[in-house]
């Protein structure tokens, strides 16, 4: 048993970035939130995230969790909270659908969960120009085989995953899109007051919110809201605190 007023030994936290997202962008995007905590580590999608599907890049993740917790002294099948922007947050779902007994909590920011009207029209074009498929795209596309697999099981996660998610979406449209409908699932709007209102009167019944963010942030910026980086990392301490009492 902690003791009273204590937090636990820290969880390890690997957090996948989004299509992409690589090299200087991801230390620019993801900076922020690694320096909070001394066990996370960052995960960037294999072959930026669009050149094979993504069931293969799960084989990826995989080890570069593994050998994330290596490089924090933990064990690799140690507990973790997970954290996915947009792709990076379909990928974490499904590593946590498969991990069940390893992911203690899933956060998912800006996350695709009805597919990307964006990337089906990309496919679309470089279909067009070069006569093949981006695998990950395809998954990507709303109604995909990937996604529909991916909602059937999602259930079994609950409400150990917290999604955030913005209505000044730019690749996710509707924004409504990202709204994760699961039984036990925490789901956070960023908006600014009028947007919730809004939100409530149009969306409340079938889209429900458990909190929101007060604010604008496009799907770029959703990593760097500091209000984001608080969700996470108080949702963390939260899990951590239910660990050291166990």
């Amino acid at each position: 048993m902690a003791e009273q007023g204590r937090v636990a030994a820290p969880l390890a936290v690997p957090i996948v970035a989004g299509t992409a997202i690589r090299g200087m962008a991801a230390t620019v995007m993801m900076g922020p939130v690694l320096q909070r905590h001394p066990n996370a580590f960052l995960i960037t999608l294999e072959r930026w995230g669009v050149s094979i599907p993504l069931h293969e890049s799960q084989e990826f993740i995989a080890e570069a969790i593994e050998q994330g917790m290596w490089a924090k002294g933990r064990d690799p099948d140690a507990p973790v909270v997970l954290v996915g922007h947009s792709q990076g947050g379909l990928a974490v779902l499904r590593y946590a659908i498969d991990h069940p007994e390893q992911a203690l909590h899933v956060i998912t920011v800006g996350t695709p969960w009805l597919g990307a009207v964006s990337a089906a029209r990309v496919n679309g074009l470089v279909r067009r120009l070069v006569r093949r498929d981006l695998p990950a795209l395809v998954d990507m596309a709303p109604d995909s085989q990937f996604l529909h697999r991916l909602h059937a099981e999602a259930h079994v996660l609950g409400s150990r995953l917290t999604n955030i998610f913005s209505t000044r979406e730019i690749f996710i449209m509707p924004y409504i899109s990202a709204h994760i409908p699961l039984a036990g699932a925490s789901n956070i709007l960023i908006c600014t007051a009028k947007e919730y209102e809004h939100h409530l009167r149009v969306y409340g019944l079938s889209h429900p919110l458990d909190d929101h963010i007060e604010g604008r942030t496009t799907h770029l910026g959703e990593m760097s809201h500091p209000e984001v980086r608080a969700v996470i990392w108080r949702t963390v301490e939260q899990v951590s605190r239910r660990v050291g009492r166990d």
